[in-house]
């Protein structure tokens, strides 16, 4: 019964029902017609015998005895052996029986013309239902070479039910997920680009610094003061190529969603001491205050690298734009829906201008002078669920905030 919920054959089986039923309809009057038929035949037989046998001089009485009495069984075999020997046998030939004869002739040619409308109507309707499954398919065809041909938005009409309509479907589905899966290739070629035009740009001033010092070393090769100078760049160019190759491969993981997080319940202010020293002699050097705030028992559930490695990049931004004797300050405290933690610092600060586009991939502000930043805090942000707004007051200082939701720990 599964085949009836296709439309077309359920179309094409009430079609040959019908034309079966009209058949049977028309056979049944027609078995009439023949009982009818012969009847009147047998009645006109016997009422020519009767005649004859009339005319002949036989007695009415005997006549009608022989039609209207009953038959006896040696009735039956002497008629029977008479005229079997006149030649009335089984075998006998239609065309010696006139009314047999054209009997057969008559319901011979109703049953083939019977036969010939009912072949009619078959295959009349085989034609037009497979004309109609042609016509589908060959529409379908054409969707789907318009897809092939880069129409991706081609799709197959798939409305009408049916098991045919039902695989239309499964195409379409499958279409889409390529669909999906072409356009995710293409941004991935995309970001690719753009990430290797990143690396390019950004390899490009230390490339050239540390060429510059590799030939101010070999034509200075007689003076160790200045061979000792260069040096020194050149290790600082180095250094500075190894922290942004990094960069960029951590950015590029990120963005290409390869890193997992390997999230559990990590202690907030641990994690920050940990920040901490790694600016030590940082700011030592610098001359530069870097202090923390908040309570020792708040958990976050959270990828304690990662997290940490996006602090960092804000401590790092915050240090960068803040002077000698400048103060940044890290705090974090909970409330009953986030976790929040909070970078002040007094540098710098941010032009108006730039507050919607610091956390862009390299951005590079026409107020200021220093070196772009590698955005590599916003998506850690993000990939932990976490939302960072900043305020900033140009030559007061900034202050970006982190709120974690404390939903689950999913």
């Amino acid at each position: 019964m599964q085949l009836l919920v296709n439309k077309d054959i359920r179309r094409f089986f009430w079609v040959v029902l019908t034309a079966l039923i009209l058949l049977l309809i028309s056979g049944l009057i027609f078995s009439q017609l023949i009982v009818h038929d012969f009847k009147a035949r047998m009645l006109a037989h016997d009422y020519k015998v009767a005649g004859y046998l009339l005319e002949h001089g036989a007695n009415p009485s005997d006549v009608a005895a022989v039609f209207a009495a009953e038959k006896t069984a040696p009735q039956l075999s002497s008629g029977k052996a008479l005229l079997q020997a006149l030649g009335y046998k089984g075998d006998i030939n239609n065309r010696l029986l006139s009314d047999a004869n054209m009997l057969l002739s008559r319901y011979q040619l109703i049953i083939m013309l019977f036969i010939a409308i009912l072949g009619t109507t078959i295959l009349t309707a085989f034609f037009f239902y497979f004309k109609h499954r042609q016509r589908v398919i060959e529409k379908a065809n054409i969707s789907i070479n318009a897809f092939m041909g880069g129409d991706t938005s081609a799709r197959i009409d798939s409305e009408e039910e049916g098991d045919l309509s039902k695989l239309f479907a499964s195409i379409n589905t499958m279409a889409t997920s390529l669909d999906a899966h072409i356009r995710t290739q293409e941004q991935i070629r995309e970001f690719l680009k753009g990430t290797i035009s990143d690396i390019s740009h950004q390899l490009k001033t230390p490339l050239t610094a540390l060429r510059m010092y590799n030939e101010i070393i070999t034509e200075e090769n007689a003076n160790p003061e200045a061979v000792k100078k260069y040096s020194v760049q050149t290790a600082i160019a180095l250094e500075r190529m190894e922290i942004l190759i990094q960069n960029l491969l951590k950015i590029a993981k990120l963005d290409a969603g390869t890193i997992t997080l390997n999230k559990k319940k990590e202690n907030i202010g641990v994690l920050i001491q940990k920040i901490i020293y790694g600016f030590e002699t940082r700011t030592a050097q610098e001359q530069k205050k870097l202090t923390i705030k908040g309570p020792e028992n708040i958990m976050l559930y959270c990828d304690g690298d990662w997290l940490t490695e996006a602090i960092g990049n804000l401590v790092k931004n915050a240090l960068d734009h803040t002077g000698t004797g400048g103060k940044v300050e890290i705090t974090w405290k909970e409330t009953p829906a986030v976790t929040r933690i909070i970078i002040n610092d007094n540098g710098k600060g941010i032009h108006p201008e730039d507050i919607h586009h610091i956390f862009k991939r390299f951005y590079r502000s026409r107020f200021s002078q220093d070196t772009q930043g590698i955005g590599l805090g916003l998506p850690i942000i993000e990939a932990h669920n976490g939302t960072i707004t900043v305020e900033s007051t140009p030559e007061k200082g900034s202050e970006f905030t982190l709120d974690f939701l404390k939903l689950t720990n999913l």
